[in-house]
């Protein structure tokens, strides 16, 4: 009895495990079956929320197209996109978006991301173009704006680096971007400074031979242009045009004070230069109100065969060449029409002062070994006449009756002083000097040397109802403090 009730409790404990067993595997079987089927339901749910977005937005988009386009064919486009294809347009506006991304997305990169390869390509074509070496800092790819190019950070030309841009932009053919050889159509460089030994290198950089082999560089454009000579020159822009050979077709200077043309004809360059309120760079410096001088470049000589301007208040004309070689070597006739004779006189010294309008005819010529030098030691020669004016520092009336008279400070007017003049290094003749003014007559020679000492004689007459007058005279002192003394 005691086995039997072991063996039948051991069946039921068997029985109660293989249930229990069973009911497990039932149990999780029904949990993985709930669970794929609330999946599934998320997964649905989730599909028809995109769907239902995607057909808001092609709503959206679709009213706008309808409204923007007011045609019939608009407005029946609800109607034929009830097919299959209006199921497909969400997909494909998608797609189209998403590639519009990328391409915004690719154009903002190449905007930032640095073009070495490319920048070295540059180089070797400027270089090949200029005649030069070319070195390039940094370059950045651009589309916009103006079209494809590459702007370019501290650029260098020169062995020794002697002419340098800040910035610059190179515009390039786009398809010769990649490949072996690259074609430049366009070059602008801001902050541009060209040292003196550079500044002789610029024929070789103009030399055309080789240039139609490099790329079609029609047009240069330069900002803030320091050239570092002697005498110095104002910062200017510069604009060059070219031929699809190189050949040079024109340029134009501008500066605030001045602005100069320059274009090829008939185996010389046409010249033109324009001066506003421009001061001359010499010795003495020279107002320039305003000036044009027109004339042709041959070699290493400019002819201006005409120029008139405006200067100390009157009328300035004449012609001009300039040489260079081994110097350099400016020769001028100038004509001045009524110009005013105190602002003429207060350029040269403020010791003296004379009133008048002046004309005159001159020739004048500067050279020098270098530019700097040029204008060190002018020459000047010609014949002047002044109306209607009055001379500083001595009263020639108030001389002839007192010689007390002769180193005291007066005014003498003149109703006529006319002369010839001669000057070179700072020494100044005045020849045939003659004076007309009132009772008073004079006329004689005297010169001005260094460190303004005077030294001439006059012979001077007096002529009135009341007394008259007749003498010689010497002149001493200096221009600030003549003393007249009669005798001789």
């Amino acid at each position: 009895m005691a086995d039997t009730r072991a063996a039948v409790h051991a069946e039921i404990e068997a029985d109660v495990e293989k249930r229990a067993e069973i009911e497990g595997k039932a149990k999780a079987k029904a949990y993985m079956a709930e669970k794929a089927k609330a999946e599934q339901e998320e997964e649905e749910k989730m599909r028809a929320d995109q769907a239902r977005r995607a057909k808001e937005m092609a709503d959206v988009l679709r009213m706008k197209m309808e409204s923007s386009s007011g045609s019939d064919e608009d407005d029946e486009a609800p109607a034929r996109k009830k097919g299959p294809s209006r199921r497909r347009q969400p997909i494909v506006k998608t797609a189209l978006v998403m590639a519009a991304f990328l391409l915004i997305a690719g154009v903002g990169l190449v905007h930032v991301v640095p073009m070495r390869t490319l920048a070295a390509k540059v180089e070797v074509a400027l270089g090949k173009w200029l005649h030069d070496d070319v070195s390039i800092a940094g370059a950045t790819f651009r589309l916009l704006p103006g079209g494809p190019h590459l702007r370019v950070e501290n650029v260098a030309i020169g062995k020794l680096l002697d002419t340098k841009a800040s910035v610059g932009k190179v515009f390039l053919d786009p398809f010769t971007i990649f490949g072996d050889k690259l074609s430049i159509n366009k070059i602008e460089f801001e902050g541009v400074q060209v040292s003196a030994d550079a500044v002789r290198r610029i024929p070789t950089w103009g030399n055309p031979q080789g240039k139609d082999e490099i790329g079609a560089v029609t047009a240069i454009s330069l900002k803030n242009v320091k050239l570092e000579v002697k005498p110095n020159i104002d910062a200017f822009n510069a604009d060059l045009q070219f031929d699809k050979k190189g050949e040079f077709r024109s340029a134009r200077l501008t500066a605030p004070a001045w602005s100069l043309n320059m274009k090829p004809a008939d185996g010389a360059i046409d010249v033109e230069l324009d001066l506003r309120t421009y001061v001359l760079p010499a010795a003495v410096p020279v107002p320039i109100a305003s000036a044009t001088l027109k004339g042709k470049w041959t070699g290493n000589t400019i002819v201006v065969p005409e120029f008139e301007g405006v200067a100390w208040d009157g009328k300035v004309s004449g012609t001009l060449k300039v040489t260079w070689g081994s110097g350099v070597r400016i020769e001028s006739d100038i004509a001045l029409a009524r110009v005013s004779a105190k602002d003429l006189v207060a350029t040269f010294t403020k010791d003296i002062a004379v009133t008048g309008r002046l004309d005159g005819n001159f020739q004048v010529t500067t050279e020098g070994a270098t530019p700097e030098t040029m204008f060190q030691s002018p020459r000047a020669q010609g014949k002047f006449r002044i109306a209607e004016g009055s001379v500083s520092n001595m009263d020639l009336v108030a001389v002839m009756q007192s010689d007390a008279a002769g180193s005291r400070a007066g005014v003498t007017k003149f109703a006529e002083l006319s002369g010839e003049y001669a000057g070179a290094e700072h020494r100044a003749a005045y020849r045939n000097v003659n004076l007309q003014g009132g009772v008073l007559r004079g006329n004689g020679t005297f010169e001005i040397g260094q460190s303004s000492a005077l030294s001439g004689r006059a012979v001077l007459e007096i002529r009135s109802q009341v007394a008259q007058d007749r003498g010689s005279f010497n002149l001493s002192g200096t221009v600030s403090r003549p003393i007249i003394r009669r005798g001789g």
